[in-house]
């Protein structure tokens, strides 16, 4: 199956309507927080003091209104949801992707579609949706075998009936509870609309789950709740910019469904999930009549091997994507899998037994930071690891037999290094917030959210880099840059500077004054600006940083031997050169940026740190907010969070 567009369609546009789910399920931690129906959290709602509650299960299920409670209560006690949470507290494991399951079972019987295997039918399909190969997956064993097995048995009992199973040709048994299960282990998708991080799990039908995955994706997707002031929105054939293509098959079932011929099925889903979260899939490339649309269903800043074990242990396939099969290693996977020393060269292999080292001394510092509680220990192992594993290549010619593994900063664990590393310094700032900031306590303060901020910022910076090569990176990219300058923002707002105060309140103006702007341009216009941004943002950022980033990276050995956290064009200079880049101009002219209109003066005080550190992180959240509405839309989570760090922090002073 797979779906294509109808026309030919230009950069961040919608390609399909608000789709309503087929099942979604809050996770288990929002339960208290967020209504079951609508996912809005309650003290966004104009709701009593004490939200609507589930009496039979213990209240873990709460609702916002009562439009909320009419609207899911008969799902919730019909499907064995509520049955469940007596049978599997809250405090005994995970349960959304079991009660996501109960619901899929719900709304697919309610709708007709919840049909028995057929014989030769491979692979199973459940309303259309990819059910896998069940008793593959049992056979292989493994972590997912056992989840399905123990999880099969749960939601059986939750229906209250005896486990139905079905004769296959072979004599096997599949169990119609197992299956709805790993058809939501496969279809499943984490719905994230705040900064806050998935809020649940929600499961849709094939308008969206028959989009395909490609390493170089030509769209993405977003979410968005139900307006209950505006109803339930609607889902109509018509505004569909793609539609579906490949074996006769994919064709049938979609006229069986009703998603092509007056849309009954989606009417339907619209009705179970009512005030569900929608999906809307969006273009971030410009796609043309008759292409495939893609999204992207593992990390796009893995290499090649890492990402394939991903998606056959999660899916099942082997992807032979255009990045994935190219000739030539594209420039992307060339710096997230070679050696520093071995950039000029080709078929470089990373699978040296140094690598392999450095793999393990990443697993085992993340190990201690998450299961151990040890930031400080997570902190000075990576630390460790990439100053004895990196090196300048201006300087490796002087020992041409070297055989030591030698990071670069765009390398996949460099990467990786680089986000446990911001997190764990924030950690050990909290750390000390907490047990309250004397004299020593403030300048390790001081140290801790530099490096934090540093090393997001260096994060964001490679990322970019490697974003200007393949413009599938944008959503990756989007969050890091908006991530850096809420971490930079952080260190001119932490108390040894205190309050911004409204001097700085021009340098927001005139961000947004000279920012792009996705909602009143034309598809032609917008892929122009889109092309300059990433040029302007580099040549300001790389003017501000001349003085800012030495303050941000003193004391840090790993951090002051790189020359600039957004210039990676060292790196090799003649594939730079060489590279069609589809974002922005040759990023060799990023050294010495031109950049009359950026603010930034040299002041001989701490007043200039804070202003540069300031406008830097000016940049980088509106530059943010720019590439998050060609991802997402002009309104959207991200731009919301933007706009309340500028504004609403600036005026809380």
């Amino acid at each position: 199956m797979e779906m294509r567009a109808r026309e030919e369609t230009g950069l961040a546009q919608d390609l399909t309507p608000y789709i309503p789910p087929i099942a979604a399920a809050l996770h288990d931690s929002f339960l208290p927080s967020h209504c079951t129906s609508c996912f809005r959290p309650f003290q966004q709602q104009n709701c009593s003091a004490t939200p609507l509650s589930c009496p039979a299960c213990d209240a873990a299920v709460r609702y916002c209104s009562l439009a909320c409670s009419a609207a899911d209560s008969i799902p919730h006690a019909s499907s064995g949801e509520c049955l469940l949470l007596s049978l599997r507290p809250l405090n005994s494991g995970p349960t959304s992707d079991l009660r996501a399951a109960l619901r899929l079972l719900y709304s697919l019987d309610a709708l007709g579609l919840l049909t028995p295997p057929r014989r030769g039918e491979s692979p199973r399909r459940i309303g259309g949706l990819l059910a896998g190969d069940l008793e593959n997956v049992l056979e292989e064993g493994g972590e997912v075998a056992e989840r399905i097995r123990e999880g099969g048995s749960l939601i059986s009992r939750a229906r209250n009936r005896k486990r139905a199973r079905d004769e296959r040709r072979d004599g096997a048994v599949a169990v119609v509870e197992e299956e709805a299960l790993l058809a939501v282990l496969t279809n499943a998708v984490e719905v994230q609309v705040s900064e806050r991080g998935a809020l649940g799990i929600a499961v849709y039908g094939p308008p969206f789950s028959w989009f395909n995955h490609s390493c170089a994706p030509n769209a993405c997707y977003r979410f968005e709740l139900a307006d209950l002031s505006k109803g339930t929105g609607s889902c109509e054939p018509g505004s569909f910019r793609v539609s579906p293509a490949g074996t006769e098959d994919a064709s049938a079932m979609w006229k069986a469904l009703n998603y092509g011929e007056g849309g009954a099925s989606h009417v339907l889903f619209l009705g179970l999930c009512r005030y569900g979260p929608r999906v809307i899939v969006r273009s971030i490339k410009p796609i043309t009549e008759g292409e495939e649309v893609c999204i992207t269903y593992t990390d796009l800043l893995q290499p090649k091997a890492m990402r394939h074990l991903d998606l056959w242990s999660k899916y099942q396939f082997v992807c032979c994507c255009e990045r994935c099969s190219a000739s030539q290693e594209m420039y992307i996977d060339r710096l997230l899998n070679c050696y520093a020393r071995d950039l000029d060269l080709d078929n470089s292999d990373s699978r040296d037994a140094g690598c392999e080292e450095l793999a393990d001394m990443l697993d085992q510092a993340i190990s201690e930071y998450t299961s151990d509680d040890d930031p400080e220990s997570c902190c000075h192992k990576l630390e460790s690891m990439l100053s004895g594993s990196y090196e300048n290549k201006r300087f490796q010619a002087d020992n041409p037999s070297e055989s030591k593994f030698r990071l670069h900063p765009c390398h996949h664990l460099s990467l990786n290094a680089y986000i446990i590393l911001a997190s764990a310094y924030r950690t050990c700032a909290n750390s000390l917030l907490t047990t309250g900031l004397g004299e020593n306590n403030n300048l390790e303060f001081f140290k801790m959210v530099r490096a934090a901020a540093a090393y997001s910022l260096l994060l964001a910076g490679a990322t970019h880099h490697l974003f200007l090569s393949e413009p599938s990176l944008i959503a990756t990219t989007t969050h890091y840059l908006i991530s850096a300058g809420e971490s930079i923002l952080s260190i001119v707002q932490s108390p040894p500077w205190g309050s911004t105060g409204p001097i700085y309140k021009s340098e927001i103006c005139w961000a947004v004054h000279h920012s792009p702007n996705t909602s009143k341009e034309g598809s032609a216009l917008l892929g122009d600006k889109f092309k300059a941004a990433p040029v302007r943002f580099l040549g300001c950022t790389s003017s501000i940083l001349l003085h800012s980033w030495p303050f941000l990276a003193q004391g840090f050995c790993y951090l002051e031997s790189i020359r600039s956290p957004i210039d990676f064009s060292w790196l090799d200079l003649d594939m730079v050169r060489s590279q069609t880049f589809a974002v922005g101009r040759d990023t060799t002219n990023f050294a010495k940026p031109e950049c009359s209109e950026c603010k930034y003066q040299a002041e001989m005080s701490i007043e200039k740190e804070r202003k540069g550190l300031f406008q830097l992180a000016v940049h980088c959240l509106i530059y943010g907010s720019y590439l998050a509405s060609i991802c997402f839309g002009p309104r959207n989570y991200l731009t919301d969070h933007v706009k309340e760090l500028l504004h609403g922090g600036l005026n809380s002073h």
